[in-house]
């Protein structure tokens, strides 16, 4: 018994010295590796790869949060660390592992270097500014990227524009707004549809009835093969708005305003294509009256709410080589209520106000041969324009007390309208030229102006009013209808001839036609 005993106690003896033999050779001492940059801070997140002498890859891992990564039971020999990060030069590093231990290995990695190519060219290259008369310096050009970030309210582009404009040149007709080629009433989209604005843009060409300083030309999107979309959003709400001075009770206002687009494919081959802008605006104001009667002050708030929507839908078809057809529909409606109310005019000499417009509009475009392409544009519309009293009561005007009675503003504006141009380009060699038709304007216009028909009392004071003593009274009377028909036409013929890389010719003239001014119905101009 007692032998086993010393038999057992020998066998466990002999497995401990085996095991305390063995663990040196299997327990290799672990390796930290810690990642920095140039400036000492710890970089986490790096790739750190170990490989043996042969390019074997033996361990791998990411360096932590403190850029630490610790490699365990690596056994002795020579190795590569590789090191690589994004934002970072890939770095190696050799080292040897002894078999007593490793000490940490710090990798400073510097930041990777960005290569850029710029290319001067000489003053006999073409790639400079151009020449061109169309190239003007003093035009400015403001593409889609940076009518998106323009801090414009309403994204009204075009009233935004038109400050940059000559006004000695826009005269009494004001600023001519050139939507694709086509004079117009308005950008027929709504503004994220808007591709480009121009102004100042070649002044003096025959192609428009308006100098360049006077004149606005607006490019629109076309379909695109792909869906794309955008919108703004505007909220505004008198819960944020100071306390109005001559109001009693705070007034309750708000606004809501989107504006977006939407375009991509009609078919499968994505040859059409469509595109779809809504612009929808309310804005629900309230006019404050502070005003004095015969019984004493008026204090009111009345609201004066105006509505506005505008929608649009364009269908694009490619055919043949550059080859385009589009057509297109729009309509817009703007109602405003109680205009005219607030301060000393009271409720009841308000007016109603209502505008609507159609318009379709038609392009297309087709290459006769390489050297030849004719552009089609023409936009047929209507609109009417009505301003209704809320009463037709004859007006009372009493000097810094009250106006009250009729509004006698009834006033109504229609026209059906037909502009369209045709432009055929021909270009060969350092010439182009330019000729055509072009119709800035053939349209019916109506007129009903029956403002004033029961007449305005003007009282100097309040006294003269209770004692019924006006001192003017004026009326209007007569037929207050008026039709006509405008029409003008005009021909076109522009040749731009480019003698020398710096040096250009442009030469043109337009015939005008107009209807309403006889003594100078034909016109040639140079």
């Amino acid at each position: 018994m007692q032998s086993r005993f010393h038999l057992i106690l020998l066998l466990i003896l002999t497995l401990a010295a085996v095991v305390a033999v063995a663990e040196p050779s299997s327990s290799a001492p672990a390796l930290k590796v810690t990642i920095l940059d140039t400036s000492g801070a710890v970089i986490t997140g790096a790739e750190i790869a170990i490989s043996g002498p042969d390019g074997t890859r033996v361990a791998h891992g990411v360096s932590d949060s403190g850029g630490n990564f610790i490699f365990a039971g690596l056994p002795a020999g020579s190795y590569t660390v590789e090191v690589s990060k994004p934002g970072f030069r890939e770095t190696k590093q050799q080292l040897k592992a002894g078999a007593t231990g490793h000490a940490p290995v710090r990798i400073v990695m510097p930041v990777a270097a960005v290569a850029e190519n710029i290319t001067v060219v000489g003053s006999d290259s073409s790639a400079q500014i151009s020449t061109d008369i169309a190239q003007n310096q003093s035009g400015n050009v403001v593409d889609s990227n940076a009518l998106d970030r323009l801090p414009v309210f309403d994204q009204d582009y075009i009233t935004t524009m038109s400050r940059f404009l000559d006004p000695d040149s826009s005269g009494t007709n004001g600023t001519t707004l050139v939507v694709n080629g086509v004079e117009a009433n308005g950008p027929g989209v709504t503004a994220s549809a808007i591709q480009s604005v121009k102004i100042n843009q070649n002044p003096y060409t025959a192609l428009y009835s308006r100098p360049g300083r006077a004149r606005i030309e607006i490019t629109t999107k076309g379909g695109t093969p792909q869906l794309h979309g955008s919108g703004n959003f505007l909220y505004r709400d008198s819960l944020f708005d100071a306390a109005n001075a001559f109001a009693v009770i705070k007034p309750s206002e708000q606004r809501t305003y989107f504006e977006g687009s939407l375009t991509g494919p009609l078919s499968h081959s994505k040859k059409t294509t469509f595109l779809l802008a809504l612009d929808k605006d309310n804005d629900n104001q309230q006019g404050i009256v502070d005003a004095a009667g015969p019984q004493g002050a008026i204090n009111a708030n009345i609201p004066n709410p105006t509505h506005h929507y505008f929608i649009s839908g364009r269908a694009f078809h490619d055919y043949g080589q550059g080859n385009q057809f589009w057509i297109g529909y729009s309509y817009e409606h703007r109602t405003v209520a109680n205009q005219g109310v607030g301060g000393t005019t009271l409720p009841e000499a308000g007016t109603n106000t209502l505008f609507f417009e159609h318009e379709v509009n038609v392009g297309h475009v087709y290459l006769i041969s390489p050297k030849m392409v004719n552009q089609l544009h023409f936009l047929v519309g209507h609109f009417d324009n009505r301003i209704h009293s809320l009463n037709e009561n004859p007006q009372l005007l009493v000097s810094g007390a009250f106006t009250g009675g009729g509004a006698q503003a009834d006033f109504r504006r229609t026209e059906y309208h037909f502009d369209g141009t045709d432009i055929v380009t021909y270009t060969s060699g350092k010439q182009e030229i330019k000729f055509g038709i072009d119709i800035p304007d053939i349209s019916r216009r109506g007129y009903d102006d029956f403002t004033n028909r029961a007449g305005t009392y003007s009282f100097a004071s309040l006294a003269d009013y209770t004692a019924a003593q006006p001192f003017t009274y004026i009326v209007q009377s007569g037929q207050g209808h008026i039709t006509f028909l405008e029409r003008t036409v005009a021909g076109i013929f522009e040749d731009n001839i480019r003698l020398k890389s710096n040096f250009s010719i442009a030469l043109g003239v337009r015939y005008y036609w107009q209807n309403y001014f006889h003594d100078i119905a034909h016109n040639g101009a140079p």
